[in-house]
C-alpha cells in the first residue's frame, strides 16, 4: 500500500521529528562514538514509533469524535514543551562551566509524544481508510529513516564550539514553536 500520498504525508510529518533530532544530535556531540550511534538509532526508533502509534490511534479515534476541539490544547502543551527545551538548551550554553546534559528515556518520549500530535491530527482522517496500520507503518518507516539521517547530519558539527551547538539547539526549538503558533494563527482565520 506504499503510494506516492502517503509518502509525502510521511515526510511532511516527519519534518518536525528530523528537527528535533537535528537538536538533539547537537546536543550529545561529547558522547562516546559507540554510544552515540545506538542514541541516534534510539531516538530515530523513538520517532518513528510514535509517528506510527499517533497515526493509528488517530485512525481509531476518527470513528469515534473529532479532535479539532481540542487541537489548539494539544499545540499550547507542544509549545511549551519546546519552550522549556529551549530555555534550558540557553542557560546550559550561557554556564560558563562545561557540564554534559544527559537527556534520559523520558524527556525523548516526551519530545516523541510531542513531535507526533499532528500525526494524531493526521490520523483522524485516515478512519474511513482500510487497513490504516500499513499506512501508518509507512509513514514510521518514513520517519525513522529521516530522523536517522538528520542525526548522521548534526554528527558533522563536532567542531563548532559545544556553546553555540546548544544555542543552535535552543533556536531550532524556537522555530518549532514559531512554526506552530503560525499554524494555529492561520487556522484561526481560515
Amino acid at each position: 500500500m506504499f503510494s506516492l500520498e502517503i509518502s509525502l504525508l510521511g515526510l511532511a510529518l516527519a519534518i518536525d521529528a528530523a528537527v528535533a533530532t537535528f537538536a538533539l544530535g547537537l546536543i550529545g556531540l561529547d558522547i562516546p562514538t559507540r554510544h552515540k550511534w545506538a542514541r541516534g538509532f534510539a531516538i530515530a526508533g523513538l520517532f518513528g514509533l510514535f509517528q506510527f502509534l499517533m497515526l493509528w490511534l488517530g485512525s481509531f479515534g476518527g470513528y469515534i469524535f473529532s479532535f479539532s476541539n481540542y487541537g489548539h490544547l494539544f499545540h499550547l502543551i507542544v509549545a511549551t514543551i519546546f519552550i522549556i527545551i529551549a530555555i534550558k538548551l540557553f542557560q546550559e550554553s550561557g554556564s560558563d562551566e562545561k557540564k554534559e546534559m544527559v537527556w534520559g528515556f523520558v524527556p525523548m518520549v516526551v519530545i516523541a509524544i510531542a513531535t507526533s500530535i499532528d500525526a494524531l491530527a493526521a490520523g483522524i482522517s485516515f478512519g474511513t481508510l482500510p487497513h490504516a496500520e500499513i499506512a501508518a507503518l509507512e509513514i514510521g518507516v518514513i520517519t525513522f529513516g529521516l530522523c536517522g539521517a538528520f542525526y548522521v547530519i548534526s554528527q558533522f558539527f563536532q567542531n563548532i564550539p559545544h556553546r553555540w551547538l546548544l544555542r543552535l539547539a535552543g533556536f531550532i526549538f524556537l522555530i518549532l514553536v514559531a512554526r506552530i503558533v503560525w499554524q494555529f494563527v492561520n487556522r484561526g482565520n481560515a
